[in-house]
């Protein structure tokens, strides 16, 4: 094998062939103009060129964007008996701002069934202004874009343009990001007419296992990432011979052990399809269909669909449709990238197809601005955003760009418009700035004294699914009375924003959510399960100011929640139809695995956490800990602000039901900022981890250690969040009983930020007198003297002067900032005590701790400089 290192390059493309030495002929491709994707550097199964021929009037040609690459490596295999390969390897001297990548490797793909192939052109420029295209063969690490979606016969379906020349399996994803791909068991052509005896499938066809077709074989699954002999090769429909157009249907069904298993490819020459994908990570494309009829003539050219905005998103369109190419220079442009393309036969207007998906962004431009090309969308520029919050429903349309625009050197003829599309006063067009679930079906969203809703409680904010295209929720249910409970979709946390049951359900005395929701008897209602959704209405009234509230119990217009106990994800879809009506819907589904946020903080992702389930982290990237006990200031004459408590972390195995905790996640590689928040995997804890009642020695991961030794956690939970749990508690004479302290670093503090003095630590600080605890947090409860609680604190530790505050509320009786640090019990050989500021050990004592100079604990010195009594040591 050679290679060549190439440091300077042509702004944005070069041609090249291979000479070998000692033969006459250089190594050339093919077809002139070639291109050659370029890998990234190190790449273990790089994407290779091996259809080579011999002579010098041919060149590969390899193309970036201006300043993309710090240099690129040519690769050249010439091992004798082996098949000539050249490839191409690049180190990226920087990625893409707001147009960079839409999802990242496939390690971070959601779990679901995705179609996966090299359906992107090499042509797409990558960078700056998009994910870039494939190369010869499937890289399951890029553009896992096309996700199917589970129909109500419990098959699952995505569709593609019949006119892609690809290959194609099927990814699918687990809850715990195991991996498996499928294909047809060979590779299964599909394909036109031009070089065969008919088109296969034929027009309106269908082939596959489901079918019935004649040789087809089940699903064969690998956990090895690669084609191998079990693809399905896709060879464009518009090949100048039958020329039908359409898209192809990919459908799969599982079996009784839950894999995919039979499959069907069903063509229709009477719908194109085309896509939106926003440019956040993990995003999936959403598909725009447009139809004719009879299979031949032109399309109608509506193609829309609800987008959803969260004021910094932006859109791609993902298309293959050239307007015109009967202009030369259209067809110029176009040529490039497709050789053969040319007018559709059955489409009949001049348009033409690529045989490969491209991006089309504005450049970037605000819709609203007054750029003359801020409606129109073309090949390789940056993605287009309304910089507004809420659902929107687009039109595009790709025979209505702009012709200067389609023969732009990059834009390969494509050109197209987007429009948004008004939507009726009276549904729910309105900006939907956030989303939330409200009713007493969901904890911490009504006063259970007096049954009202409380419509600015943030307990059942759902998160924008880019991925599902949807608002979702995870909740865990363990009491029988979320059987009989109800609720409502909210929007803005505004009453008069709500959607319940139809108008049409109630009349009809029927399509409500079912009661059993597993009793498939009841056909005349939902499920709410991924194939069987419910569909609910948009309200501009609040449910208490209806008409006839309160002389039904429960009102008919909430929604019922049908789960029993466990933990649900609920999906909800707004979505407007093609006049603006609103057609949303809901979906419930079971779930083990729930993703939570973890906030960086001095060089840890660490959040507190309750469940009233029983948890445990999927991956060994997150610790468990609880906070076992306390140690007072040991400094008794220094002022209060100069002392410094301690807590003792110990890991737990797994996190038990209504339990606070402290989580620690595994910092990636890359650059982080305290602030970031990084979602880490939680799981439902397996039946076999441990449990003594409400003695969990058993879950120290050092139980062997600790044997003998007693159970304490001063880790309050907080599964349902608590807005008024002030600073204390006090018995009935005012008295303090404990005092409560919030997990932060010292930065974050309001005292931190009027003084500016101090380095930054990670440790607990007093809540304020106005101090809450968020859903599924947990807060630090100490013990304020040696009697309450049954004489607690004189075993595990007790705090009797005030403390230090999170926030610019101060204590009356001293406004003191004494520092608690946090000790790990399972690093630096018994504890590893985080960052903490003006570290003061008593003086007199020889044995006192070392310290580094950003104030961490040391159980041993090394070489360096340390704290040690107050002074600088030197070893």
């Amino acid at each position: 094998m050679y290679s060549l290192k190439i440091t300077s390059m042509p702004e944005t493309s070069f041609w090249f062939r291979i000479g070998v030495s000692g033969e006459s002929n250089q190594m050339q491709p093919e077809v002139n103009g070639d291109p050659l994707t370029i890998n990234e550097e190190g790449t273990q199964n790089p994407t290779y060129y091996n259809n080579i021929s011999n002579g010098s009037d041919k060149a590969w040609k390899v193309s970036y964007t201006a300043g993309e690459y710090e240099y690129l490596t040519v690769n050249v295999d010439i091992t004798e008996g082996a098949t000539r390969r050249v490839w191409i390897e690049g180190k990226k001297t920087s990625t893409g701002g707001s147009g960079g990548p839409v999802v990242g490797p496939a390690t971070d793909v959601e779990p679901g069934y995705y179609l996966v192939g090299n359906f992107f052109s090499p042509y797409n420029k990558g960078g700056e202004y998009n994910p870039g295209g494939d190369g010869a063969t499937i890289d399951y690490k890029k553009h896992v874009y096309f996700k199917f979606e589970q129909q109500r016969d419990k098959s699952y379906s995505f569709s593609i343009p019949a006119c892609l020349t690809a290959h194609a399996q099927i990814l699918a994803v687990d809850e715990y990001d195991n991996k498996m791909v499928y294909g047809p068991g060979e590779v299964f052509n599909l394909h036109g007419a031009k070089d065969n005896t008919s088109a296969w499938p034929s027009t309106n066809g269908t082939v596959g296992t489901i079918c019935g077709t004649t040789g087809a074989k089940t699903l064969l699954g690998s956990a090895t990432m690669e084609e191998g002999n079990n693809y399905w090769n896709l060879v464009t429909r518009n090949d100048g011979v039958i020329d039908d157009d359409g898209m192809y249907t990919f459908s799969f069904r599982l079996d009784k052990d839950g894999n995919p298993s039979d499959w069907q490819v069903k063509h229709d020459a009477n719908t194109r399809v085309t896509y939106f994908i926003d440019n956040k990570e993990g995003a999936t494309a959403q598909p725009l269909y447009d139809t004719r009829t009879g299979g031949q003539g032109n399309f109608s050219d509506k193609m829309e669909a609800p987008l959803y905005f969260d004021g910094s998103n932006s859109y791609w369109a993902i298309d293959y449709i050239v307007n015109d190419v009967s202009s030369t220079g259209t067809l110029a442009q176009a040529k490039t990238a497709t050789p053969d393309i040319h007018a559709t036969k059955s489409v009949n207007n001049n348009s033409g197809t690529h045989d490969k998906l491209f991006f089309l962004g504005n450049g970037g431009v605000d819709y609203n601005s007054t750029s003359e090309y801020r409606d129109k969308v073309w090949a390789n520029q940056k993605p287009f955003t309304l910089h507004l919050q809420g659902i929107k429903r687009i039109h595009y349309n790709p025979n209505k760009g702009n012709n200067d625009l389609s023969m732009q050197d990059g834009s390969y003829g494509l050109s197209g418009s987007i429009e948004i599309i008004n939507g009726n006063a009276d549904d729910a067009e309105s900006l939907i700035k956030t989303m939330s679930m409200i009713g007493d079906a969901v904890e911490g969203t009504y006063d259970a004294a007096t049954g009202n809703w409380q419509y600015t409680s943030t307990a059942g904010d759902m998160k924008y699914d880019d991925n599902e295209h949807c608002f979702s929720l995870t909740i865990s249910t363990v009491d029988a009375k979320y059987a009989k409970s109800h609720f409502r979709f909210v929007a803005n946390r505004d009453a008069d924003q709500n959607w319940g049951e139809t108008d049409n359900n109630i009349t009809n005395n029927k399509g409500f959510a079912r009661p059993t929701y597993d009793n498939a008897a009841d056909a005349d209602n939902h499920s709410c399960m991924p194939d069987d959704a419910n569909d609910v209405q948009f309200r501009k009234t609040a449910r208490e100011d209806e008409e006839g509230f309160g002389s039904t119990t429960p009102n008919k217009k909430d929604i019922l929640w049908n789960r029993p106990a466990g933990i649900w994800t609920i999906r909800f879809y707004p979505e407007l139809d093609k006049d603006g009506k609103d057609i949303s819907r809901y979906t419930i589904s079971e779930t083990k695995v729930i993703k939570m946020p973890f906030t960086y903080c001095v060089g840890k992702f660490i959040r507190t956490y309750s469940n009233n389930v029983a948890m445990a982290p999927v991956d060994d990237n997150v610790k468990v800990y609880e906070a076992y006990r306390y140690k007072k200031p040991e400094n008794a004459g220094d002022p209060l602000s100069e002392r410094m408590g301690t807590v003792y972390l110990r890991q737990l195995k797994y996190i038990p039901a209504n339990m606070g905790v402290v989580l620690v996640g595994e910092v990636p590689e890359g650059s982080f900022s305290d602030g970031d928040k990084l979602d880490f995997s939680l799981r439902e804890a397996p039946a076999e981890m441990p449990l003594e009642g409400d003695n969990y020695t058993a879950v120290w991961t050092k139980a062997d250690e600790y044997a003998g030794q007693e159970w304490n956690n001063y880790l309050k939970p907080t599964v349902t969040a608590i807005d008024n749990l002030g600073n204390a508690d006090t018995d009935a004479d005012g008295k303090i009983l404990h005092r409560f302290f919030g997990l932060a670093n010292f930065h974050s503090t309001n005292y931190y930020k009027q003084n500016g003095t101090g380095d930054d630590y990670i440790g607990f600080f007093r809540l304020t007198q106005n101090g809450r605890s968020d859903a599924n947090k947990a807060y630090l409860s100490i013990p304020a003297n040696t009697v309450v609680d049954g004489g607690v604190g004189a075993k595990f530790g007790y705090i009797d002067f005030n403390g230090q505050f999170l926030g610019n509320e101060t204590d009356l009786n001293n406004q003191s900032l004494a520092k608690m640090a946090i000790v790990f019990d399972d690093e630096d050989n018994g504890g590893s005590t985080t960052s903490i500021t003006e570290v003061k050990p008593n003086s007199t004592d020889g044995n006192a701790s070392f310290y580094t100079l950003q104030g961490v604990k040391v159980s041993r010195p090394v070489k360096g400089v340390y704290i040690h009594n107050g002074k600088k040591f030197i070893k």
